[in-house]
């Protein structure tokens, strides 16, 4: 197999506010049962790029076996040498161990050999800690690796419990609307989001957690969070039993809205909603960072339609779940409109905070085509044209020519909408920083087409007889099946893009 070499997207300017985002999988249906024979699709990431794109062989996958063993094994040696040198002195935490701890448990995760990795990691932390204080900032840094290496191993558990442990260290060294606490939060958010992907839908072994484990949950709070008259008055409006109450009508009355939310996903909501009081609450708060984690609640938001979709495409008998009122309200139309409702408002609020700044009129422009990617994401088509005519209006009003907006709109890979939520088997679902080099072990080129409205159909793949490539296009195809791409834009207007034939990288 091949790889590209670079794998940087096309990016427009900053003024525009554009970016790509990489159409990536959702599963599952034929094959599971052999998949985790060849994959970890816990880990498994799809990146696409145009066929044409320069191609160098793939790197070998990383394990102990290669041309550094030698190298590697010398440093394990030095290091146990000088620890044990440095237990001997009379001090057993001499801060001088905190380094050759560190260093060895680097270069036994460079080996892959993880566990010994997070005991020598744990080892620095306790001298750091004596040496330090037990909420010194100085471990971050260990603490991070050894996330690194739970991620490896696909200790989901253990990894989170150390993201909180970070979240922890900042709630005890700053105040709440510190930028350092802000940005502690939202990773920590980022880390439950990408948790509830890898353990609900790229897992094998676990492909019926969605059902199993409703029970004795909580809704999430989101609509309600960017209320825009409660934003524009100074306070935010707190949401509470309200916020089910239209679901809790009709054939489905007397269901308790808890039964049916991942406890992951309710602690995003809460520190969202949280975050946004806490920086309202300041002498003079941050728009850029209140604009920002209102995008993140229509990421949240648009979560409940990817579980609707899912559920719908991998149906599971389950005789405590199925014709119960749980899996009526999570197929219910109120649901979805919810779900609609609750993103719609956040990204309305945006461009209305936008236009109330008079921000320069290409933010405002792409504070509404993310609006008008969420209105077609849920078919609704006509909000979108009038959305994306809203931009045009804004961007030429401020010269831009049209050919230039049609060029910023439109690229040869498509672009799978909202832009802005986590998608299957990416980055984001992965818990993988976007800088991260990955070592992709091949490609698979794929065929189909995408009509006006963004939907995908005629999806085809060149032949091949590698079990492990059947598996990966059948999470493509199921990923496709239910995936909406933004429509060729023209002046406003949707068209299609025909047939489209992509590459599909893939590490894991």
């Amino acid at each position: 197999m091949w790889q590209r070499s670079d794998h940087s997207a096309n990016s427009c300017t900053a003024e525009t506010f554009f970016w790509l985002c990489l159409p990536v999988a959702v599963l599952f249906s034929s094959c599971n049962a052999r998949a985790q024979d060849f994959i970890d699709t816990t880990k498994l990431i799809f990146e696409i790029s145009l066929p044409t794109t320069p191609e160098q062989e793939t790197g070998s996958a990383s394990g102990i076996f290669n041309d550094n063993s030698i190298s590697l094994a010398d440093s394990l040696f030095l290091y146990r040498e000088e620890i044990n040198s440095i237990q001997q002195s009379a001090d057993p935490y001499n801060h001088a161990l905190l380094e050759q701890y560190s260093g060895l448990g680097d270069t036994y995760q460079t080996l892959g050999l993880h566990e010994e990795a997070i005991t020598n990691y744990e080892s620095a932390i306790q001298i750091s800690k004596i040496q330090n204080g037990l909420y010194n900032l100085d471990q971050l840094p260990l603490v991070e690796k050894i996330i690194q290496s739970y991620v490896a191993i696909g200790d989901t558990e253990n990894a989170s419990l150390k993201h909180e442990y970070i979240h922890y260290l900042h709630l005890v060294n700053y105040s709440a609307a510190d930028p350092d606490m802000i940005s502690a939060t939202l990773a920590l958010a980022d880390w439950y989001i990408a948790s509830f992907f890898k353990d609900n839908f790229q897992n094998y072994s676990n492909e019926q957690r969605l059902i199993n484990n409703i029970v004795g949950s909580q809704p999430r709070l989101t609509s309600g969070l960017v209320d825009n008259n409660s934003v524009f008055s100074g306070g935010m409006q707190n949401p509470n039993s309200a916020l089910f109450e239209s679901i809790l009508n009709g054939d489905i009355k007397g269901l308790n809205p808890r039964d049916i939310e991942d406890s992951r996903l309710i602690k995003v909501g809460s520190m969202y909603e949280n975050l946004q009081h806490d920086i309202y609450a300041t002498e003079q708060p941050d728009i850029a960072t209140i604009v920002g984690i209102a995008r993140r609640i229509a990421t949240l938001a648009y979560i409940t339609r990817q579980e609707m979709e899912y559920e719908r495409h991998n149906f599971y008998f389950n005789s405590r779940y199925n014709n119960t009122r749980q899996e009526q309200y999570r197929n219910s139309q109120q649901r979805m409109d919810r779900s609609y409702e609750s993103g719609r408002n956040a990204l309305q609020f945006v461009v209305n905070v936008l236009r109330s700044l008079e921000a320069r009129p290409g933010l405002q422009a792409a504070a509404m085509i993310e609006l008008a990617d969420w209105n077609i994401a849920y078919g609704k088509i006509a909000a979108a044209k009038q959305n994306y005519q809203e931009a045009y209006a804004l961007m030429t009003s401020d010269q831009t020519p049209v050919s230039v907006i049609d060029l910023a709109l439109n690229s040869d890979t498509p672009r799978q909408i909202p832009m802005l939520a986590t998608h299957f088997y990416s980055r984001k679902s992965a818990g993988i920083p976007e800088d991260t080099s990955l070592n992709y072990r091949g490609y698979i080129d794929v065929s189909y087409t995408i009509d006006a409205q963004g939907n995908v159909s005629e999806i085809d793949f060149h032949e091949t007889t590698s079990d492990e490539e059947r598996i990966l296009q059948a999470l493509i195809k199921e990923t496709l099946e239910i995936a909406k791409f933004r429509p060729v834009i023209q002046n406003g207007e949707f068209l299609s893009h025909g047939q489209k034939n992509l590459r599909y990288y893939y590490a894991y």
